[in-house]
């Protein structure tokens, strides 16, 4: 296994660990305006490290010590990484969305957007811009299956527009990190589509 693929792994290993927030939200803390509080806090900590990292060298050492392998080349250079992102992106989608579009969504990004990377690198089939259609076609398809079953509050079929909204987002070269764009967008996509069904 080379090591561009062995680093991806283990970064989307992380990556699909963040359905914690999604699925802890869903199953034990329905509190939305406290959820909101502490992803707004834990995103408040993640940027103040961001700042941090780039002007203290002590900072930038540990943590580059810890977090190297997974950093892309831009994150590595001092942009904002995909996991302060996704903080942000998370708590955007609590705060804008009812639970049974915020959680989804989430699930669209966590589940969906991972096994999308991964699959693009190891069967990588018709590529957009670094991105592939058989990895976007497999998120949408493992993303739902772990999505339509728990999800009894929302119409089936806007669970499925929301999933392909999501991997037509995370296959276009939007400028925005797709932490953020995937959930907000899929979920305003599904907001829209409940509302006209």
């Amino acid at each position: 296994m080379n090591s561009r693929l062995r680093n991806e792994i283990f970064r989307k290993i992380i990556h699909l660990f963040a359905s914690v927030i999604p699925l802890g939200y869903y199953l034990i803390f329905p509190n939305r305006s406290l959820v909101v509080i502490i992803l707004f806090l834990c995103s408040v900590f993640s940027v103040a490290i961001e700042i941090g990292r780039t002007r203290l060298p002590r900072l930038e050492y540990i943590f580059k010590h810890w977090f190297n392998p997974m950093l892309r080349d831009y994150e590595s250079r001092g942009e904002i990484t995909g996991a302060t992102w996704l903080l942000i992106g998370s708590c955007l989608t609590i705060g804008l969305f009812s639970k049974e579009i915020a959680v989804p969504a989430l699930l669209f990004l966590t589940v969906g957007d991972t096994f999308a990377s991964i699959v693009g690198i190891t069967f990588p089939m018709g590529r957009i811009k670094g991105k592939t259609i058989s990895g976007s076609i497999t998120g949408l398809i493992l993303s739902l299956a772990v999505i339509l079953p728990i999800m009894h509050e929302i119409n089936a079929v806007i669970l499925i527009l929301g999933g392909v909204a999501a991997m037509l987002i995370e296959l276009s070269p939007i400028p925005l990190n797709d932490n953020l764009t995937i959930p907000v967008l899929s979920g305003f996509i599904m907001l829209s589509g409940s509302q006209l069904l």
